[in-house]
């Protein structure tokens, strides 16, 4: 029985027609992508990239084909069925390549997501986000590193304030966007450290500040009378206690009323009561 005659390799100009086709499919297909990224949305700096996207996707398809036709045409000969078989090798590169790409841009975006959830004290370069798990296995310098200058979300907030070192949490207390419900928690911490540096932020209510007037620990009262948002409530407490750094911190405390100035007279004659005795007799005490 005779067998058919191979077909003839289609001319090179045929290779070059479907290789541009080829390109120009994976590059339109790219810029589909990135548009469906970008939400449909098309504004002027995606305009810019767009043809940036197609050349590059162009390119590699481009050279994914010939390289492809050259490997394709050492095995069989180059007409139609093995112009077909490179195409759609081709293309099997190209979608292998774009499942990494969309996997690595869908990362970027939940990374993205995350951070935008997340906080960071205003003014400071903030270390990325870290993952819970690698957080609580880190040791204790990288953990105050974190309560510091870490970019938080709500959930490793709750995790260095429930953190096993005080100074950890010491250093989370002083975070000015520490949320307002957990600054207010962390200012009744078992550790006089936490509370002292809770006392020192002024976003605490003004029953937070009275209740840590009266904290057992001085080093707390003195946070809370160094504290240019402490209450007049607070300072009122304060003024009743002996200690003369405390008289002198209120006697000098902005917030000082006039009541609480008065406080501060107990016939001892000390710098806090003459100093109260100047800012009444000058009219300064509010």
């Amino acid at each position: 029985m005779a067998t058919q005659p191979d077909k003839p390799a289609l001319p090179l100009s045929a290779s070059i027609v479907v290789s541009l086709a080829v390109a120009a499919t994976i590059g339109l297909a790219d810029v589909a992508y990135v548009l469906s990224v970008a939400g449909g949305e098309v504004g002027a700096r995606l305009i810019a990239v767009l043809p940036i996207f197609f050349l590059a996707a162009f390119a590699v398809a481009q050279i994914a084909f010939w390289a492809l036709r050259a490997a394709v045409g050492a095995l069989m000969p180059l007409d139609m069925r093995g112009h077909a078989v490179s195409t759609g090798l081709t293309f099997l590169l190209a979608g292998i390549l774009h499942y990494a790409e969309s996997s690595g841009v869908q990362r970027l975006l939940q990374e993205r997501a995350a951070a935008a959830t997340a906080s960071c004290p205003q003014g400071m370069a903030c270390l990325p986000l870290a993952g819970a798990d690698a957080l609580r296995g880190a040791d204790v310098a990288a953990r105050r590193a974190a309560a510091e200058r870490g970019l938080l979300d709500a959930a490793l907030f709750a995790q260095i304030m429930r953190d096993p070192d005080a100074g950890v949490r010491a250093t989370l207390a002083r975070r000015a966007d520490l949320p307002q419900e957990l600054l207010e928690r962390m200012a009744g911490d078992r550790d006089p450290r936490v509370r002292a540096a809770a006392a020192a932020s002024p976003r605490l209510s003004d029953a937070t500040f009275n209740t840590l007037a009266i904290d057992r620990d001085e080093g707390v009262r003195l946070a809370v009378a160094r504290n240019r948002s402490t209450p007049p409530t607070a300072l009122a407490i304060l003024a009743a206690m002996r200690s003369p750094e405390l008289r002198e911190l209120v006697a000098a405390h902005p917030r000082a009323s006039e009541p609480v100035l008065a406080r501060l007279f107990d016939g001892s004659g000390d710098s806090a009561e003459r100093m109260a005795r100047q800012r009444l007799g000058s009219g300064t005490g509010r």
